[in-house]
């Protein structure tokens, strides 16, 4: 599996704790120049039972 496909899975997991994503898409990066920290902004619609 590549890199964007364990990224995908990991969001996935993540929105699937508060709701199940009906659509998301991640909105921005942000990569500190200090570390190799990398921030990503994700938005989502999600349906709560």
């Amino acid at each position: 599996m590549c890199a964007i496909d364990d990224l995908r899975s990991w969001v996935l997991e993540q929105l699937q704790r508060e709701g199940e994503p009906l659509r998301w898409a991640i909105t921005s990066i942000q990569r500190s120049a200090e570390t190799s920290q990398v921030a990503l902004e994700v938005e989502a619609v999600l349906i709560n039972p």
